[in-house]
């Protein structure tokens, strides 16, 4: 009995500590504040419940040429700033995102099943940056992305270069500097340079 006493009351501790941090803003919801232990905790959270909120497929991914053109001209205009392809680095922006966004063909993502891959581009991540696509995309659509997706690790040359093309027109303005910023411009301050590891 004493033993389920002690445990109650440090449930109750840590929920009004939890609660008094939260509601006085001490935590420091900052981007660009280093990682702690929200950051380390979140993540599994994360794969626990995409796995267990994914549902079925409804229908295997496709495999045609068609539908992986389908899902890189979907990829190209929705997903490409953020998290890059093979070859192809993301947005200047990206860097300055807290989880950073991570790389397609890495373990992070291909490591999920087709199902789980689906849901996340589907529904998307809160508190991650990573919008849920079935408010403007169907599921035909969503599947032709997710396919795609799959197929990161395997992009040929052509659909390489057809990203780096868009890569390119969303990195026009580097070199340029910013109205207000010529200063900084001028010290060497770098605005691309390699992509970071995935977390």
């Amino acid at each position: 009995m004493k033993l389920l006493a002690g445990v109650l009351l440090a449930f109750v501790l840590i929920g009004a500590g939890a609660a008094l941090v939260m509601g006085t803003g001490l935590y420091n919801v900052a981007a660009s504040v280093p990682p702690d232990l929200m950051d380390k905790v979140a993540p599994a959270a994360k794969v626990r419940s995409i796995r267990r909120h994914a549902a079925p497929l409804p229908a295997p991914l496709p495999q045609d040429a068609a539908a992986l053109a389908r899902g890189l001209s979907h990829y190209r205009k929705n997903c490409l700033p953020c998290h890059g392809a093979p070859g192809v680095p993301p947005a200047e922006f990206h860097e300055g995102m807290n989880p950073e966004p991570p790389e397609i063909e890495s373990p992070t993502v291909q490591e999920y099943s087709d199902a789980e891959l689906f849901w996340v581009i589907k529904h998307g991540i809160r508190m991650t940056g990573m919008p849920g696509f079935g408010v403007n995309h169907k599921d035909d659509e969503l599947r032709d992305i997710t396919a795609f997706v799959r197929h990161a690790p395997k992009i040929s040359a052509e659909e390489k270069q057809a990203l780096q093309s868009a890569s390119h027109e969303e990195h026009h303005h580097e070199g340029e500097p910013a109205e207000g910023h010529h200063e900084e411009a001028e010290g060497g301050g770098a605005t691309g340079g390699p992509r970071r590891p995935v977390r």
